[in-house]
């Protein structure tokens, strides 16, 4: 069982009725401190008209109106001690109020003209915190006759009681308009707003333990509110969610099996090709004419397997990223690619360091190049080219620009065919060759992309196809 400070600090139900009833609270407070203080003024105005009408019945001429013993009742029940009525220059005693003399001297006086709010708030406050029985004397002028100014002696204890119990009976109410006003605001936001937040956690909560359930997926209400966006918009994503763990959870079996069929096949593809060889020294010349179709056709199985293979074994790693000399790389590419028979070209600078990891480098760049190889032996087989010049021409270059190293393979092959350029970087998708794997350039993507930085394919017309590889630097940088 939850403690109640525990409940208090995670219970959102529990915050929004704790701060229903305080807001209100301080709202009916707030409320409350001019009430009492309008409260007063209406005490002392209506004993300022009592007294000035008794004043009036007494002075009539006739003097058949009221008696002096039944004014000083109506002033004693009124808690008036005295009253003075002041008009044209003529002050009359109506009242004289029965004070002891060897009491207290002290009185307060009140002058009812004055309405400053901070003044009223005040003094109707400190009656109310004030102790003894001081006389009090209001001076104001009575409501229809504006020409006269009363002066009343008061009982500040009288006085004192009745805004006690005016300021105990406003608590009171306020007590229960608070306790009423925060069921109703918690009840409706807690149907409105807190049950569905509390859904939509647990629905979270749940799908995060297994995600791969269809049946955790949130089913939104029809609710046209944010709430209502915020279940759809989980509801969208948890599908997607499902949806790709699913598809992943499929390839990656898929996956785990291509890799196991692409390593059996590739063992034997491997001696195959060891029998293709021995076909090509056979002295039977209708064997030794079919013997390259087979070794090529051969040469395309095994470069797919090796392909899919390492594709299948690229995880994402920390790459192990140093400084090094761009060309020196650039120079093993194209020793390593020599043997494909076409006239390479390092225009990198010697002074051009780059901050990478050196072998990811040289897989992007060698993948990009034997595609550039590949591109213009089709070329060549068109034009029956014989010596690497005629095949083509493969340049790598670099330069520093706008605090990025700009590294661009550029080659005058046919170009990338239209259909292939839009699923150029995607893996099994771009190739542009009978029996290619489209993988060459997914893996140098993903390699350059993994570095932060991007690769695209800047030109493909017929007078060849340039490549710009865009990598960040940092440190050291090399000479442009």
């Amino acid at each position: 069982m939850k403690a109640p400070k525990d409940l208090a600090q995670r219970s959102l139900s529990t915050k929004l009725l704790v701060l229903t009833v305080v807001f209100v609270l301080v709202a009916e407070i707030v409320v409350m401190i001019p009430s009492v203080s309008k409260e007063r003024m209406d005490w002392f105005e209506a004993r300022l008209e009592e007294a000035y009408l008794v004043s009036l019945a007494l002075e009539d001429e006739n003097r058949q109106m009221i008696d002096e013993t039944t004014a000083r009742q109506l002033f004693a029940t009124a808690n008036i001690l005295g009253v003075t009525v002041n008009s044209d220059d003529m002050r009359v005693l109506i009242l004289a109020p029965e004070i002891d003399p060897h009491g207290p001297p002290r009185m307060y006086r009140v002058d009812l003209r004055d309405r400053a709010p901070l003044t009223m708030m005040a003094d109707a406050w400190g009656t109310i915190f004030s102790r003894g029985d001081a006389p009090i004397q209001a001076t104001g002028s009575p409501r229809f006759s504006k020409n006269h100014l009363v002066d009343i002696i008061v009982s500040q204890r009288a006085l004192r009681q009745d805004l006690r119990i005016y300021a105990r009976n406003i608590l009171g109410l306020s007590l229960i308009i608070s306790s009423l006003t925060a069921a109703l605001v918690y009840w409706a936001l807690n149907r409105m707003i807190v049950r569905p937040v509390k859904q939509l956690t647990n629905n979270m909560t749940e799908f995060e333990t297994d995600p791969d359930r269809a049946a955790h997926i949130y089913a939104p209400s029809a609710r046209k509110d944010e709430i209502g966006a915020a279940e759809r918009s989980l509801a969208r994503m948890q599908k997607s969610i499902n949806e790709l763990l699913n598809e992943r959870r499929r390839l990656a079996a898929l996956g785990a099996g291509i890799s196991k069929i692409s390593h059996d096949l590739r063992n034997i593809l491997a001696s195959a090709q060891l029998m293709s060889d021995r076909l090509a020294r056979s002295d039977d010349d209708r064997v030794r004419k079919l013997s390259p179709r087979l070794i090529s056709a051969l040469d395309r199985a095994i470069a797919l397997s090796r392909d899919t293979l390492t594709f299948g074994k690229m995880e994402a790693r920390t790459l192990n990223k140093e400084y090094f000399p761009l060309r020196d790389l650039v120079e093993e590419v194209f020793e390593d690619t020599a043997a494909m028979g076409v006239t390479a070209h390092n225009r990198v600078p010697e002074s051009f360091t780059i901050h990478a990891d050196r072998t990811q480098l040289y897989r992007s760049l060698f993948n990009l190049v034997r595609n550039a190889v590949d591109a213009l032996h089709l070329k060549a087989d068109d034009v029956d080219a014989e010596t690497p010049a005629d095949i083509g021409e493969i340049a790598i270059e670099a330069e520093r620009q706008d605090g990025g190293a700009f590294i661009r393979v550029i080659d005058n092959g046919p170009g990338v065919p239209d259909y292939a350029r839009a699923e150029l970087f995607e893996p099994f998708k771009g190739s542009q060759k009978p029996g290619g794997s489209g993988l060459g350039a997914a893996i140098s993507a993903e390699i350059i992309r993994a570095h932060g930085g991007d690769i695209t394919l800047d030109r493909s017309d017929a007078t060849g196809t340039a490549f710009t590889i865009v990598l960040p630097m940092t440190g050291a940088a090399g000479a442009t």
